[in-house]
Order: C-alpha cells, then sequence, then structure tokens
C-alpha cells in the first residue's frame, strides 16, 4: 500500500500540481509581462517562475516540515507528563554528573515495545493532515466552478472531470482509511474520520463559490498554492511513505514487490492526470 501511494502521490505532485503551477504561471505571467515594456521578456519570465513556482514548492516543503515537528513536539511534551513514558525522551541536558534511577518497570520489554509502538502510531496521523491540504484547491475550484454553472457560464465540469476527481480521490481514501487503523482506531471510526475528511469538500467548496473568481485572476497566488501543494505531496511521500516499506530488514522479494507497486502507483496516477486537469 504505502509503496504504491509513494509512486501515486510524487507522480500526482509533480505532474499534476507542479505541472499546472508552471502552466499557470508562465502563460498568465507572460501576458503580465508583456504590458511591462521590458526588453527579454523570456529571461523574465524565467525568474517569475522561480519567484512563483519554485518559491510555492520550497513553501509547500517547509509547511509540511513544520506540521510534522509541531505535531512530534507534542506528542513528545505529553509523554513527558507520563511517568511510565518519561524515560523515552529523557533530558539528560542538566549537569553530567548527576545521578538517578528508573523505576524497574521501564525495563521491561514488552512495556518498552508496547510504548514505542503507540507513539509511532500516533505520529501516523501526520501523513493524514498532509494529505488533507489537497482537498483546499479541489474544494474551491469546485465551488468557483459551481458558481459559473449558477450564472451560465462554460465551466469544467464535465463527465471526464467527475470521473478523474473520483479516481484519484479512491487511492487517498484507502490510504487514509489503512493508516488510520495503524494508527490504532476502530474500523467504524476510521470509516467515521475518513469520511470526514472527504467532507471537507463541502466548507471549501463554499468558499470557492465567493472567492474563486478572486483567485482566479491573482494566477500568482493559484500557481503559488498548487506548487506548495506539490511540495507537501512530495514530503509526504518520501518522509512519511517511503520508510514505511524500505528499510534495513526489507529481504530481496519485498523489495522487488515494493518497487513493483512504487511503478504501478506511478503508472495509475499518470493514468489519471491524462483526464484530469486542475486549472480549466
Amino acid at each position: 500500500m504505502y509503496a504504491f501511494s509513494s509512486g501515486f502521490f510524487l507522480v500526482m505532485a509533480l505532474f499534476g500540481f507542479m505541472r499546472e503551477s508552471l502552466e499557470v504561471s508562465t502563460t498568465y505571467g507572460a501576458t503580465w509581462l508583456a504590458t511591462k515594456n521590458l526588453n527579454d521578456i523570456k529571461s523574465y519570465q524565467y525568474l517569475l517562475n522561480f519567484g512563483v513556482v519554485f518559491g510555492g514548492f520550497i513553501v509547500g516543503l517547509l509547511f509540511a516540515f513544520t506540521v510534522k515537528n509541531v505535531i512530534a513536539y507534542k506528542i513528545n511534551k505529553k509523554l513527558l507528563a507520563n511517568s511510565k513514558m518519561k524515560a523515552f525522551v529523557h533530558d539528560h541536558s542538566h549537569d553530567e554528573h548527576h545521578s538517578h534511577d528508573h523505576p524497574e518497570f521501564l525495563f521491561n520489554d514488552s512495556d518498552q515495545i508496547d510504548i514505542v509502538d503507540k507513539v509511532s502510531a500516533k505520529l501516523k496521523i501526520v501523513a493524514l493532515i498532509l494529505l488533507l491540504t489537497h482537498r483546499i484547491p479541489e474544494g474551491i475550484l469546485l465551488g468557483y466552478n459551481l458558481s459559473l454553472l449558477i450564472e451560465g457560464k462554460n465551466t469544467s465540469l464535465t463527465l471526464t472531470y467527475f470521473l478523474s476527481l473520483i479516481f484519484h480521490l479512491i487511492p487517498e481514501e484507502i490510504v487514509f482509511y489503512y493508516r488510520l487503523r495503524e494508527s490504532g482506531y476502530s474500523t467504524w471510526k476510521s470509516l467515521l474520520l475518513s469520511f470526514l475528511g472527504l467532507s471537507l469538500f463541502l466548507p471549501f467548496m463554499m468558499l470557492g463559490i465567493f472567492i474563486g473568481g478572486y483567485l482566479n485572476h491573482a494566477w500568482y497566488l493559484k500557481a503559488m498554492f498548487l506548487s506548495a501543494i506539490a511540495g507537501v505531496f512530495v514530503f509526504t511521500s518520501i518522509v512519511e511513505f517511503v520508510p514505511e516499506f524500505y528499510h534495513n530488514k526489507i529481504d530481496k522479494k519485498s523489495l522487488s514487490r515494493s518497487v513493483l507497486l512504487v511503478f504501478l502507483g506511478i503508472i495509475t496516477s499518470a493514468l489519471i492526470l491524462i483526464f484530469h486537469v486542475h486549472g480549466q
């Protein structure tokens, strides 16, 4: 599952969001630069793309990195408040000649393994929070197109659009559910949280109805936002998903299967992107 997801989201990030960000920046940027009476528009276009597209990508990476570390900090802080878990995050920054005793139960192997597993499970939520950022542009875009439909204008709400939307949400929802189950949630609670995550479309659809037109004209914000989502997806794929299937204990057969699933994820994502166009 994680091998497939890594390939799927990497392609979705680099050839979906990143590509569209570049198209928006290049198309609208060229029109904007043409009004500035510049001698070498092509050079300025490269600089513009660097600032908007690459800048947004870096913002996405930094955002994902910050979210991961803030959540890890919050979890560690809770551990420090728990006497049984405190030894796992014990602070040795004070005098190195100090002495102290740990309770004997801390050296019970089964207790240690159980605690570490619980902490690791909680940290799996990070990937889900990062994946939810994808709901923001999709919801706003859908809301904006609904407002155009109400006004009787041309929209991108075609059968192909809805099919591609459904097809690329299926892997996301499977990963979402699977990750929640690994985090210790029950079957029904995982299904409920997966549905609630999917329902995030609704508030952003409402937002898109009112501000979609503004964002469509503010092309630089749109391009930067798309590349930022790409950065979040790349971070999630490499930092959260790859370590789940590629580690020092992996055998040759498992590695071959994982590589095959990575390519299957890449192919699936590429097929979906043939039909899926965000920016219409």
